[in-house]
């Protein structure tokens, strides 16, 4: 004890001696919290990532979703642009999309999806909004409602978000967009859907004509891809029989031998923000008779292959 009197007093005695000693006590300190093996070091304090993420087994995220063409063609699947998870309805009776009367009151129906099994989704915004017949045209809002969705496998999953759409003066067709909005999500790709379809009578070859927008900052040069996929929902006793065949479902199906689709611009070259009007004529073969879905692409032709949007046609001949 005698001996630690005696440094104290000469510390004392000396205020530089002090200082000295207490500046090599720090720097002591941080070489020793700076070593990788010590549990206190960098090593263990370090993030992966700049932005550090919440990876405690209490955190819960949610997964909010609706048929997403965008996110599902970005996995390499055929889409349809007749989305399942959007129905229209007249004084609460389902109408064909495609048979819809300008400037009336219907009724739009989304259906919501929670794939995430242990987080439910608090009210969530979802935003309905319409384009002018067309792909990547201006976004016209329509209404925007708050829902719950249960977790996956759970009641209210899915729920539906119910919305009153007055349909423009101008007769023609209109893509209806729903997006989800939620506070924190798993996926975010998978919030966008979109319920863009027409029906067409074959009396000759079939025309639909529409507009294509470049809704980015820099120029494309764009293509189109046409197929014939339709999307399958099996009832609960054909599943098996579906399961079996699954990976028919997820390719997308060409059209048959002697249709014939001829875009013209094939190929235009779009500035930002520019739109130019695009003439699909689509030929059925001699002698047809009956329904067909046609589905027309719009696709950028660089690396990135942004898809743009689409149309789904049923090409009708009695």
């Amino acid at each position: 004890m005698r001996p630690l009197l005696d440094l104290g007093r000469a510390l004392l005695a000396v205020p530089g001696a002090f200082v000295e000693l207490f500046r090599r006590l720090l720097r002591l300190l941080g070489r020793l919290f700076r070593r990788d093996d010590h549990p206190l070091g960098r090593r263990h304090k370090a993030a992966r990532t700049r932005c550090v993420p919440i990876e405690d087994p209490a955190m819960r995220v949610p997964d909010p979703l609706v048929y997403s063409q965008r996110d599902l063609m970005a996995r390499g699947l055929p889409v349809t642009w007749d989305n399942p998870d959007f129905t229209v309805l007249d004084g609460g009776v389902p109408v064909p999309a495609h048979a819809l009367l300008p400037d009336h009151d219907y009724t739009v129906d989304v259906r919501v999806w929670n794939a995430a099994p242990d987080c439910p989704v608090v009210m969530m915004p979802v935003h309905l909004s319409y384009l002018d017949f067309g792909m990547g045209t201006v976004n016209v809002p329509v209404a925007t409602t708050l829902v719950d969705v249960g977790v996956l496998g759970g009641p209210n999953n899915p729920t539906h978000a119910t919305f009153a759409w007055h349909t423009p003066p101008t007769p023609g067709h209109y893509c209806l967009q729903a997006l989800l909005d939620p506070a924190s999500d798993r996926n975010v790709l998978n919030n966008l859907g979109q319920h863009n379809t027409d029906v067409v009578q074959a009396h000759s070859p079939a025309v639909v004509g529409f507009t294509l927008r470049n809704d980015t900052q820099r120029e494309h040069r764009y293509e189109f891809l046409v197929d014939s996929y339709v999307l399958q929902t099996p009832d609960c006793e054909d599943l098996p029989k579906y399961r079996e065949d699954l990976a028919r479902h997820l390719v997308a199906t060409p059209l048959p031998p002697g249709w014939a689709v001829d875009i013209a611009p094939d190929h235009p070259v779009l500035a930002p923000g520019a739109l130019t009007a695009v003439t699909a004529t689509v030929t059925p073969p001699a002698g047809f008779t009956g329904s067909q879905r046609v589905n027309i692409h719009a696709l950028t032709t660089d690396a990135e292959r942004l898809l743009t949007g689409g149309i789904s046609v049923d090409v009708e001949k009695v």
